[in-house]
């Protein structure tokens, strides 16, 4: 028999409060699997063409101005998919925009691979954007919606952890076909449509969030998923007692005007201003540290190995966050990640030595995974549920807007100043991205969301 305050029962409390008090159940197991699976091909298809960029420049004879054009595209299309695919799954529940917007992206890795000009490639890029952002925006409001706040972090960073996967492989991947013969960058973007499983997988094995049912006035919906979870955490041990009400439950629609209310505006700015610095520094990092290399003198294959290298310090991120993720304020973390990180971009920039250029780009790798996971925890939490897939939605689109404008301008730096300046100024960026967020950005961890949501 449940354990619950006294004068309740579990048919009184509502839906979320019975979901909050449960323990981590073989569903939290499943989810995260294949939450996890999702990740990982979305940021595969994502980050690919950084990787593939210095065949496809030699292939086609493109500028540096070219490739940073085509770097660009992907962040056009985030910049829709954030807003517009946060606005959906606040209107139309997380799972249908989850499993619609795996099939879109998969679609555009397709036409990715069958590009026969940059202007197909630039196209079928801002497509592939906007179906990636949608979902991997999805899949952190769900982790922040299903899982238990005692410890969401751990599960937010076993997930990344799938999805830092994709660096290692996508350059694994690329050193291993590219250099097979012209063309051969196609299969890689061709990888991209497994995606079409993931969506069959998640309309098949997903339930919509309980939040977001509840918030939508489905609350018999919302009881049966968590009966189906009392039912599995209840067969060993009693449930625990329900937590105290510390916020209202939204039960209502919310719009993009309620973002500027209730003190939500101060955290969208500082959000969206701290994580458009990191997103500007990851990809002014990650996009060229390839074709920088090679620039350097290096060959491609040699330039690849090294990329290949220091791109597996992303698996050692998420394993280190969830260690300490549950212990520690998030934005506590981001400064730390941020200032080490910072440190060693700096490093590479600066240096010729190899051994050095692999040391200081492994460690900016682990800092940049840490940053953005913590991020990524960090974004939904601060957002009731009413506005949650937009209020994240908006400020990871704002990010965006530096990918897209990182795309172009990282060019030109690199073109006139050469690597040194350009990642001295990255560096210092990242610096004082961490500080803003340390000094201005609200509290969640261990935290439950209603109370996270109404602390203005």
């Amino acid at each position: 028999m449940s354990a619950i305050s006294p004068g309740e029962t579990s048919t009184t409390l509502s839906p979320v409060r019975r979901l909050d008090r449960l323990p981590v159940t073989s569903s939290h197991l499943f989810w995260v699997a294949l939450l996890g699976l999702a990740y990982l091909i979305e940021t595969f298809d994502n980050i690919a063409f950084g990787f593939l960029a210095p065949a496809i420049r030699a292939e086609w004879g493109l500028s540096l101005g070219q490739i940073g054009l085509i770097t660009s595209a992907v962040f056009v299309g985030m910049l829709v998919g954030a807003v517009g695919g946060g606005r959906l799954s606040d209107a139309h529940g997380r799972k249908p925009v989850l499993v619609w917007a795996s099939v879109f992206y998969s679609a555009a890795s397709l036409m990715s691979a069958l590009a026969p000009n940059i202007e197909v490639l630039f196209a079928s890029r801002v497509l592939t954007g906007i179906g990636v952002q949608a979902a991997t925006g999805v899949i952190m409001v769900y982790l922040t919606e299903m899982f238990p706040s005692h410890a969401r972090g751990r599960f937010f960073s076993a997930v990344s952890f799938f999805g830092f996967l994709a660096s290692p492989l996508a350059s694994m991947t690329a050193l291993t076909v590219v250099p097979t013969g012209p063309g051969a960058w196609r299969w890689v973007f061709a990888l991209g449509a497994v995606g079409v499983v993931i969506a069959v997988t998640v309309a098949v094995g997903l339930p919509e969030t309980v939040r977001w049912l509840d918030s939508h006035g489905r609350q018999d919906e919302a009881l049966r998923v968590v009966e189906r979870m009392e039912a599995a955490a209840s067969k060993n041990n009693p449930l625990p007692p329900a937590s105290p009400v510390e916020g209202p439950i939204d039960q209502e629609n919310g719009s993009i005007r309620d973002l500027f209310q209730h003190g939500y505006a101060r955290r969208l700015v500082v959000l969206a201003s701290t994580f458009a610095i990191l997103v500007y520094c990851f990809y002014g990092f990650v996009s060229w540290v390839a074709t920088v290399l090679v620039g350097r003198g290096m060959p491609q294959s040699e330039a690849l190995e090294i990329v290949r290298n220091i791109s597996l310090g992303s698996i050692f991120s998420p394993l280190i966050l969830y260690t300490v993720a549950d212990r520690i304020e998030r934005k506590t973390a981001i400064l730390i990640a941020g200032s080490i990180t910072g440190i060693a971009m700096m490093v590479f920039g600066s240096t010729t030595d190899r051994g050095l250029t692999i040391a200081s780009g492994f460690v900016v790798i682990v800092g940049l995974g840490a940053l953005t996971t913590s991020f990524y925890m960090y974004l939904p939490e601060v957002f009731p549920t009413a506005i949650r897939g937009v209020g994240a939605g908006i400020t990871a689109g704002v990010g965006r807007i530096a990918g897209i404008v990182s795309g172009v301008t990282i060019a030109a730096i690199y073109a006139s100043q050469g690597d040194g300046p350009l990642y001295m100024g990255l560096g210092a960026g990242l610096v004082v991205m961490g500080v803003i967020t340390a000094a201005l950005g609200p509290k969640t961890t261990r935290r439950s969301l209603e109370a996270i949501s109404h602390k203005s």
